[in-house]
């Protein structure tokens, strides 16, 4: 029988796979904070839509929100737990429209509390507020 000096090896060079893992690891570490973060938004003007020129009080309910979150009713400063009474009053009192007029570095937050309460007092269709693109101007009272 002869022998051989060199038997067969039949295992798999864990090296390359340890490697290639490392560098999988590596790469999917960098990038995952870049994936997770969201990015700034400021909503647009647009040119679309119904351009509102003056809006009768008597007829609208007009929610405006500022950029600490204060909202006011046509000019009278009101408080986040009120918003669904007044709203519920003006409803019944025959306003059939409201808006809300947001600034737009105001929370999401605030804006989306103050819908969530605007139909819970019978709003089920709220207006959304912007600047036009146009030269033409939009005036609130």
């Amino acid at each position: 029988m002869i022998r051989t000096r060199y038997t067969r090896f039949s295992g798999i060079n864990v090296t390359n796979l340890v490697d290639v893992t490392m560098v999988l690891l590596v790469i999917f570490m960098l990038t995952s904070p870049v994936m997770q973060r969201s990015a700034d938004v400021t909503p647009p003007s647009s040119s679309q839509g119904r351009i509102v020129n003056s809006l009768d009080p008597g007829e609208s309910l007009i929610v405006e929100i500022d950029a600490y979150g204060n909202l006011s009713v046509s000019g009278e400063p009101v408080l986040m737990e009120e918003l669904e009474t007044l709203s519920e009053a003006a409803f019944r009192s025959g306003r059939t429209e409201a808006f809300v007029r947001a600034d737009r570095d105001v929370r999401y937050e605030v804006v989306a509390n103050a819908l969530t309460r605007l139909g819970g007092g019978g709003y089920l269709s709220v207006g959304l507020i912007q600047e036009s693109r146009g030269t033409e101007e939009v005036e609130v009272p």
